[in-house]
């Protein structure tokens, strides 16, 4: 079985790091980008070899997470998304957790990687290392 790969998207590092911290503990191979614009140049490259990416849905720029989500969702079906926001009651992410997995901030560490084994179909259990 080949390592997962997960794209981390977060325009705080300290979001990308708590997140990769928890994901490989479990043996998730972590890739990060600080925008939606620098996560769709990333897909792009990776050729297909990615298979979750966990972003949030505020960030600067033209394009936000839900942006990436439907972009993802229309180009690289294969790939789970979850969406990460504090801002819940916002209408474009009350729409978006109708289509893709949603967590509100601040989260835990076992609700990130219940999701992450929803979104991938992972059900082995890395000890952490």
């Amino acid at each position: 079985m080949s390592q997962t790969v997960c794209l981390l998207v977060d325009d705080e590092p300290a979001i990308r790091a708590y997140l990769r911290a928890i994901l490989e503990k479990h043996d998730i191979r972590c890739l990060e980008a600080g925008s939606a614009t620098e996560a769709m140049k990333t897909v792009t490259n990776l050729s297909g070899s990615l298979d979750l990416v966990v972003t949030d849905v505020v960030m600067p720029g033209d394009m936000n997470g839900v942006d990436l989500a439907h972009w993802l969702a229309a180009s690289y079906p294969r790939v789970g998304v979850i969406l990460i926001t504090g801002y819940a009651a916002e209408e474009q992410v009350k729409r978006a957790s109708n289509t893709f997995r949603l967590i509100q901030k601040p989260f835990a560490a076992d609700r990130i990687w219940d999701a992450v084994r929803q979104a991938t179909g992972l059900s082995r259990v890395v000890d952490a290392k």
